[in-house]
């Protein structure tokens, strides 16, 4: 968790990328820091709550996100 990442609006899980971002193409890029992970069934850390500068919290599966600065702070996943 801290870690800034990259990632593309069209990955975003939820809320929806379209309801959440209409005004953005699917294709573009936001950054955000990691604040928590989410399982998916028995995949554990599946998903990455992502908190964006729109003060608004993302779900985004983890394998879509490009990994911008690592956080330095001690027990990150």
């Amino acid at each position: 968790m801290g870690d800034k990442v990259r990632f593309q609006v069209s990955d975003v899980f939820l809320p929806a990328s379209a309801g959440a971002f209409p005004a953005l193409a699917g294709n573009a890029e936001m950054e955000g820091t990691i604040v928590d992970f989410s399982d998916s069934g028995p995949k554990s850390h599946y998903f990455a709550v992502i908190e964006v500068v729109r003060t608004q919290s993302l779900i985004v599966p983890v394998k879509s996100l490009e990994v911008v600065e690592t956080s330095t702070r001690e027990g990150n996943s």
